[in-house]
Formats: structure tokens, C-alpha cells, sequence
């Protein structure tokens, strides 16, 4: 007997019954049901979140911003009830605690009373960071808890970029004044440094000439000090030119009666006279001391053309008594009287004037002195001076470079700018490959499941081999490739119909569905040579085995979490299972994948389809040497 034979057999024993034909269609809609329910229970579950119910308190009293008061709590909860992405609820802090608890809200978020207050406080000068309170409760449901966490997390980064955007504006607003500022800083200091260059430079002529006036001063006193010197023998000589003057005309007076004694006299008076005069370089002397003196031009005039008459008279007399003293005595008597006289008045006048002299060689001493401290300063100022006009220079061209790194930015580009520092980063995805949706990424993992599950069902019906063949017919191999091909059919039809189901009903979109058919039947016929090689060496012991394997499988093939996030002995157990590759392959046909990957997916699946047709050749072989006619005997539901 051929393969095809067995195989009808079998098929026709499994459809004898109305009970055969009910067991049949019913084991062959559990991948179905199982791959096709739940998958469309979590098609798209993030679209039916509006209907998870939740709550929002705000107790935030709000603050007052720019002169205006400002409630973000009551703006953000605004918000999130217009969206409904949630099904928000606005109510108390209690009534939304007790809600939580007893299950009637998922979760709850609440904006606290001092909300408002910390965010703005981001733009001012004491920044304290606000808060958000989110309630859960994870006996109401865990994935409620991760997805209001995620949910809270977004209103949270929303939050801090509005407000980022806002106190970033500030400080590019006070940036922007400060540049301002700086400017101004800057022009001033440019015509601070050219005030300073030219006050440098008049302080440097000051210096200059207050040197020259120190030594001009040096001069003065030391020439006064020796007129004041000479000076202070004029009194004494004024007194001499005064009595010798008097005794002149005294005796002129007396020589007017001619006598031999008178003309002695006279002569002896004109000689004495002529003697007490001053030279021209005396009266040169004392009229410059009556300069310095502060004597007024007229005294000078006066007291000069007095010393003139007293030199010119003494030697006009001492002639006239020499030549002519008889004709000429009585003038000379005349004379002298008036020479008299006008000695008594310089003698008068002498100790004024030499008092005078000392007085302007002491002022001179003293501004001799106040000149050169008064160079000793201006040398000091043009030194400081110069350093504040070198440091002016720099002082400028520092702000200037400073100015020079602040950008000018207007408002619109100040806006901008706040923006990006609140959200400086944006994410571009480059899909290589893409599930449509949640239920999408989790087909490949309940798919493979599917097939596992149904081809487990069917070995509850259909026999791994037939102990009626195998001891008549004597061809081991040849019932245990019908064994295996009857619930490999069966499964490669549950596999189309589950396609049918996934691509048709619940609208998945599949990239490469041939190929995904194809694959998905590959999948059913090595499942089927597992669970047959475990039925054929272990009997009911091997189903068992089938149904652990399976639940090992779902925990390693990582359909679900990265299986990388595995303990380590499971994710040695991932590459080594038949479902992990099972995923694999329909994972790369579906969202469009390398064919190279699909190939690294079939080739440990062939390994274990070869592999347990392989042991269940052996089982065969081993059964059919120890059945006997006992075992002929016909089953209820065929063995």
C-alpha cells in the first residue's frame, strides 16, 4: 500500500461520523479563533484609549504673568478634555482618589495648588521646578498604569517645552538689552578714550610747562634773593646820601659870602656828595627791586628821576665849584638844597623799599617751591592720564568685541530661538521595514503560535500512524510519511484560512503574501513532524511534551519583548527553538523584509522537519516490530 492510500484512509475514518466530521471542523477553527480573536482584540488598541476612564483635579490657583493672571493647571486640564484621548473626567482630589481605588477611573492626574506658581517662576530670578501627581492603581490594570505614566510623560514634555519656550524668550529678551546696553557701553567708551587721548595729551603740556615754570621760578628766587641781599644796605646808604646832602647845602648856604674858608667847605661838601650818589648801576638795581616790589610805574618815575637828579646834580656841582664856584655857588646852593631834600625822601622811603625787596625774595622762595611740586604733579597727571587713556582704548575695544559676540536677533527670531531651546531635538524616523499597527507587530508571534496550537489539535484526532498498517503492510516509512502528511495537510489548510482571515478580515497589510503563505504552510508541515515524532516515540507522554514545548516556546521566541531582554538560558533556548524562527520568517514577509533573512528562518526549520521525520521513522520501525493482532482491532475513533 502507497502513501496516498494511508492517507485517504485516515481522512475518510476521521469524516465517518456526523461526531468525526463535528471534531474535525472544530479542531480546525481553534487556529482561528485563537490567532484570528485575538489579534483583532489588539488591532489597534491605542485608538480605543479614549474609553479608559480617568481623572483630572486642579487645584492650582493660578499666578499672575506679564500682569496677567494665568492658570496652567486649568489650561493643561482644558486641554486634555478636549482631546479625548482618555475619557477625562474633571473632579475633586478626593472624589478622584476614591475613584482610583474602587476601579472607577484608571488613574488620575492633578495639578497641584502651587502649579502655576513654579512654572512661571522658570523666567524669573528663583526657579523652582512644578509638578505634576499622577494616582494608579495597578489592580485595576497594570497596562492602564504603563500607559498613563507614558500618557503623564507626554503632558509633562509638552508642558516644559511651552514653558522652556517662554523662559527662554526672557533671557534672549534680556540678552537682547544687554547688548543694547553694551552698545551704548561701547559708544560711550569710544568717546571716553578720545577725551582721555586728549586730555593725555594736555597733561603732557602741562607737564611740560609747569616744568619750565619751575625752573623759571628757580630763577627768580634765586635772583631776588641776592637783590634782597644788597637791598638791605639801602637804608643805611640813604641816610649817608641824606646827611652829606644836608651838609651840602648847609654849606653852600654859607658860601654864598665868598671866603677862602667857604670854598674849602664847598669842596669838601661837593667831594662827599659826589661820593654818597648812586651809580647807574645802583639806580638800575633799585628800580628793579621797585618792579618786584609791586611799586606802582609813577613811584618808579618818581623815585627814578629823583636818583637821575641826585647822580646828575652831585656831578654838575662838583664841576661848578671846580670851574665856576663863585658865579656858580648860589645855584649850587640851590641845587643842593633840592639834592637835600630829595635824599631825605629816598631815605624815607629806603627801608619800605627794602622791605618790599625781602618780602617778593620770600614770595619767590615760595613760589619756587609751590612750582615745582606743582611739576611734580602735573607729572604724576599726564602718568595717569595716559593710563586711563590706554585703558579706556581697551576698555572699548573689549566691549566692542563683546558687542561683537551677542547676536542681533529681532523678535521674530528671538521667538524662533526659544522654541528650539525648549524642543532642540526632533526625530526622523527612517523605518527600513513597518508594522501598520500594534496588531500587526504582535501577527508574526500569534501566528507561528497558531500553528502550533492547531497542529497540537489535530493529533488529538488523527492518528501519528496507523497500528493496523504498520502490521499488515509491513512499510513503517511509508506510515509514517501518511501520518505525518494527513494533519501537515490539515495544517497547511488551517494556515491559508488563518491568512484568509488576518489579510481579509482584519485588513493587515502584508508585503509579501505569496511568500507569507508559503512560509506559514512550511511552519505547519515541520510542526507537524515535531508533534508527530514526539507521538511516535513517547506515545501520550510525547502530546504532553508537545503541549510543554509549546508554552517553553512562547516564552522564548521573543514575539512579544526583544528576546534579547531573556535570562540568559532562555535566550539560548531562542536559537535553538523551531517557533522563534517561525517568527523570524513571517515577521521579514510581512513588513517586507530581506530574503536572505527568510532563508536564515527556513534552515533551522528544515533542520527540525528533517530532524523528527527522522526520529519518527525510527519510532515507526521500532512499533512495527512488536505489534500483534490484538492491536488489529478496530478503535471508536480510529488508533
Amino acid at each position: 500500500m502507497t502513501i496516498v492510500p494511508l492517507i485517504r484512509a485516515e481522512f475518510a475514518r476521521l469524516t465517518a461520523s456526523k461526531l468525526g466530521i463535528a471534531s474535525l471542523i472544530a479542531l480546525m477553527t481553534v487556529p482561528l479563533f485563537y490567532g484570528g480573536l485575538y489579534l483583532w482584540g489588539n488591532h489597534d488598541p491605542y485608538s480605543n484609549l479614549k474609553n479608559i476612564p480617568a481623572a483630572v483635579v486642579v487645584a492650582d490657583t493660578g499666578t499672575t504673568v506679564d500682569g496677567k493672571t494665568t492658570n496652567y493647571g486649568e489650561k493643561t486640564a482644558t486641554s486634555l478634555l478636549k482631546d479625548k484621548k482618555f475619557d477625562w473626567v474633571e473632579v475633586s482630589a478626593k472624589q478622584a482618589r476614591a475613584g482610583v481605588k474602587k476601579g472607577t477611573y484608571d488613574f488620575s492626574v492633578s495639578f497641584p495648588a502651587d502649579f502655576s506658581t513654579k512654572l512661571a517662576s522658570a523666567a524669573g530670578d528663583n526657579p523652582s521646578a512644578a509638578r505634576i501627581d499622577l494616582t494608579t492603581d495597578d489592580t485595576n490594570s497594570y497596562l492602564s498604569t504603563t500607559i498613563a505614566k507614558q500618557a503623564t510623560e507626554m503632558v509633562r514634555v509638552e508642558i516644559a517645552k511651552q514653558v522652556g519656550a517662554k523662559a527662554s524668550l526672557t533671557l534672549l529678551d534680556s540678552i537682547g538689552d544687554i547688548r543694547d546696553g553694551l552698545v551704548k557701553a561701547d559708544d560711550g567708551a569710544t568717546k571716553l578714550s578720545d577725551g582721555a587721548a586728549t586730555a593725555a595729551s594736555g597733561a603732557n603740556s602741562l607737564a611740560s610747562g609747569n616744568a619750565q615754570l619751575a625752573s623759571g621760578a628757580a630763577t627768580l628766587s634765586s635772583g631776588l634773593a641776592q637783590l634782597d641781599a644788597k637791598a638791605s644796605g639801602l637804608p643805611a646808604n640813604t641816610q649817608k646820601l641824606s646827611a652829606g646832602a644836608s651838609a651840602l647845602s648847609s654849606g653852600l648856604q654859607a658860601a654864598v659870602t665868598p671866603g677862602p674858608k667857604s670854598v674849602a667847605a664847598l669842596q669838601s661838601g661837593a667831594a662827599q656828595l659826589a661820593a654818597a650818589a648812586p651809580s647807574a648801576t645802583e639806580q638800575a638795581e633799585i628800580i628793579g627791586a621797585l618792579t618786584l616790589a609791586g611799586a606802582s610805574p609813577q613811584e618808579i618815575a618818581q623815585v627814578n628821576a629823583q636818583l637821575s637828579g641826585i647822580r646828575d646834580g652831585s656831578a654838575q656841582l662838583s664841576s661848578s665849584i671846580t670851574t665856576d664856584l663863585v658865579p656858580s655857588v648860589t645855584a649850587a646852593a640851590s641845587g643842593a638844597a633840592q639834592v637835600a631834600a630829595g635824599a631825605a625822601a629816598l631815605n624815607s622811603a629806603a627801608p619800605t623799599l627794602a622791605s618790599a625787596v625781602h618780602s617778593a625774595a620770600t614770595g619767590a622762595a615760595s613760589l619756587s617751591t609751590g612750582a615745582a611740586q606743582a611739576s611734580s604733579g602735573a607729572s604724576d597727571l599726564s602718568g595717569g592720564v595716559n593710563q586711563l587713556a590706554s585703558g579706556s582704548s581697551e576698555l572699548s575695544s573689549s566691549l566692542g568685541d563683546a558687542v561683537q559676540k551677542i547676536p542681533t536677533m529681532s523678535g521674530a527670531d528671538r521667538t524662533t530661538a526659544s522654541n528650539l531651546i525648549a524642543d532642540p531635538l526632533s526625530v526622523k524616523q527612517d523605518a527600513i521595514t513597518e508594522a501598520a499597527d500594534y496588531g500587526a507587530g504582535l501577527a508574526p508571534f500569534f501566528l507561528s503560535l497558531a500553528s502550533w496550537i492547531g497542529i497540537y489539535a489535530l493529533f488529538l484526532i488523527v492518528r501519528p500512524l496507523s497500528r493496523r498498517a504498520l502490521t499488515a503492510v509491513r512499510r513503517p516509512i511509508r506510515t509514517m510519511l501518511a501520518g505525518w502528511l494527513t494533519p501537515a495537510i490539515l495544517g497547511v489548510i488551517q494556515m491559508v484560512a488563518l491568512f484568509a482571515v488576518v489579510t481579509l478580515a482584519l485588513g493587515l497589510p502584508v508585503a509579501n503574501p505569496v511568500g507569507l503563505v508559503a512560509f506559514m504552510a512550511f511552519v505547519a508541515l515541520s510542526f507537524a513532524a515535531i508533534v508527530l515524532a514526539l507521538n511516535v516515540l513517547l506515545g501520550s507522554v510525547g502530546q504532553f511534551l508537545a503541549l510543554i514545548f509549546m508554552v517553553v516556546q512562547l516564552v522564548v521566541a521573543g514575539g512579544t519583548f526583544p528576546w534579547q531582554t531573556l535570562p540568559g538560558p532562555l535566550r539560548a533556548l531562542h536559537q535553538a527553538l523551531p517557533m522563534s524562527h517561525a517568527v523570524d520568517g513571517i515577521r521579514q514577509l510581512m513588513y517586507g523584509g530581506l530574503s536572505s533573512d527568510v532563508w536564515q528562518a527556513i534552515l533551522p526549520l528544515l533542520f527540525w522537519l528533517v530532524g523528527s521525520l527522522l526520529v519518527a521513522a525510527l519510532g515507526a520501525r521500532r512499533q512495527g516490530k512488536f505489534r500483534t493482532l490484538r492491536e488489529l482491532r478496530p478503535s471508536a475513533i480510529g488508533g
